[in-house]
């Protein structure tokens, strides 16, 4: 009988795969620096030393695509050096959000209120701060042809300077750009790849291809762990035979790493779907028998690790949680809703706000 494997559940797809395979990627220096080479559309890179680009607030993400907290933040230093430092915030996007914009103004304006609060930033006569730049990767089915900027969204009369709260954003819309067209480091591009298949729908069909692309760094140390990402990514996006899976990946890899790989994952997803009541059917001999006994512990590690989250997260934006809002967030064991109130303190505008919510569940 050939298994297909099941798309994750619910609880996992809240993690946002795409968002977390692009994060995991372009952490990576070489990577970001080889994405804003490639596709800036604002002429503004050219005056960027990208040997100087730093990662300063890197999201928790590891190869299993679990965990993701904070901002992927950069600096980068102009190269006539009149000016020390570029924040560069990097944002994904799947979907198209009409008032982006927004979203972004207020990421920048939290970056500067954590950034003046720091004793060597002190903003003084002379000392400014740091010139902002957004990075935006799309890879959406219909093309995002302008993100609507502030200006775009205030009534400014004439005469009146237009460039209210203007801020410089180099759009990279995956749907605009030929799959022949792609370039860069080998890894950027089979991410690109990735992505932009996901959104066509043939992904499984271009797996190949997009694993081809590592064969020129198949020695990189890097490359095991950005190809185990995409197994994750794979399974968690599409409904694909294993078969399939094995063979592409152990053209790059060992087979039997490969197969050993594709099993930790399908660990993953059996019990994700357990816990969910979402996975249908049972998977059939040695792998249900092997999972089985590890459900209980598995269940009680998730716990851990979302209130873990949630903690580190309201600890992140609000610096200091009463200890009421600690004690109460751990008394929850239901993973639904603990994925919930990780969700609220995302989206939460102050600590007050996700107490109310908190109590409401």
């Amino acid at each position: 009988m050939i298994t297909e494997f099941p798309k994750l559940s619910a609880a996992f797809e809240l993690a946002h795969p795409h968002d977390l395979l692009a994060r995991y990627f372009l952490v990576d220096r070489e990577l970001m620096a080889s994405m804003l080479e490639h596709y800036d559309n604002t002429g503004l890179v050219r005056w960027l030393d990208l040997k100087a680009l730093q990662c300063e607030s890197p999201v928790t993400i590891d190869y299993n695509l679990q965990e993701v907290i904070g901002d992927l933040r950069f600096s980068v230093k102009f190269l006539n050096g009149n000016f020390s430092k570029v924040f560069l915030f990097f944002e994904h996007q799947s979907t198209k959000v009409k008032f982006y914009s927004l979203h972004c103004l207020r990421k920048i304006l939290e970056f500067y209120e954590e950034w003046q609060t720091d004793p060597q930033n002190a903003v003084t006569e002379g000392v400014k701060f740091p010139y902002p730049l957004v990075v935006i990767l799309y890879h959406g089915n219909i093309s995002w042809n302008e993100l609507l900027q502030i200006k775009d969204l205030i009534a400014v009369p004439q005469g009146v300077d237009g460039k209210v709260l203007w801020f410089q954003v180099i759009m990279i819309d995956l749907s605009k750009i030929q799959r022949e067209t792609l370039q860069g480091h080998p890894a950027l591009i089979a991410l690109l790849d990735m992505l932009q298949s996901y959104s066509e729908g043939k992904l499984p069909e271009n797996l190949g291809r997009i694993v081809g692309y590592f064969d020129e760094i198949k020695t990189d140390p890097r490359t095991k762990n950005w190809l185990n990402s995409m197994v994750i990514y794979t399974l968690a996006t599409t409904k694909i035979n294993k078969d399939v899976v094995v063979n592409e990946f152990s053209k790059i890899l060992d087979k039997k790493e490969t197969e050993n790989m594709i099993m930790s994952t399908m660990e993953e997803l059996y019990t994700n779907g357990k816990l969910e009541g979402k996975l249908e059917g049972k998977l059939e001999g040695k792998l249900e028998g092997k999972l089985e006994g590890k459900l209980e512990g598995k269940l009680e590690g998730k716990t851990e690790k979302a209130i873990q989250n949630i903690l580190r997260l309201l600890n992140n934006r609000f610096h200091k949680v009463p200890e009421s809002v600690s004690h109460t967030v751990n008394s929850y064991t239901d993973l639904t809703v603990l994925d919930s109130l990780f969700d609220r303190a995302c989206k939460c505008e102050t600590l007050v706000e996700f107490e109310r919510d908190l109590v409401n569940h």
